[in-house]
């Protein structure tokens, strides 16, 4: 069995990422970031891990000269692609092409900073969220997790940040 934390969009200059998803991070064989680091510490302390990463549009140049924007590997016979974005609105399916092109059977994509999870064609489309910036929802990731030929894949939210807002802290004058 093989533990996959997707995660993307972060948009930090330093690193400040939430407790939870740093003890997710200690846990998982295989950290995927589907671009949008923006600075290059950020980058490099994510590489410290065992790390597979995209450039995201908001990247630096130092991180545009050292990643793909378009990445695959291979867990236990299941093939994962790693994209930053598509021309996606509330339809994917130009990312389940883009997973057919790649001839991946799980892609991992960010740029929307909400989590979606959608089949199309047989190929697995996940968008992680963002633990730092969430769009339209909670600060979250992804874990995958790969058993046999199994793909498994759960939703966390990893900070009390619901559209960029500290909900928790904003609600209890309220409740």
């Amino acid at each position: 069995m093989k533990r996959i934390l997707a995660i993307a969009d972060t948009h930090l200059e330093s690193w400040d990422i939430p407790e939870k998803l740093a003890e997710m991070m200690e846990n998982a064989d295989i950290i995927v970031h589907a671009g949008d680091f923006d600075s290059y510490p950020v980058y490099r302390k994510f590489a410290e891990y065992e790390l597979i990463a995209v450039v995201g549009n908001s990247d630096d140049e130092k991180i545009r000269e050292e990643l793909p924007e378009a990445a695959t590997f291979e867990v236990d016979g299941i093939r994962f692609g790693v994209v930053h974005k598509g021309n996606y609105l509330n339809q994917y399916h130009d990312l389940g092409y883009r997973a057919m092109e790649l001839g991946v059977d799980v892609l991992i994509f960010g740029h929307l900073h909400r989590f979606v999870l959608e089949e199309l064609k047989g190929r697995i489309l996940v968008c992680p969220g963002s633990p730092t910036q969430p769009r339209l929802s909670a600060a979250s990731c992804a874990e995958i997790i790969v058993d046999g030929r199994k793909v498994n894949v759960q939703y966390h939210v990893v900070q009390p940040l619901f559209c960029g807002m500290d909900a928790l802290n904003k609600l209890r004058g309220y409740l």
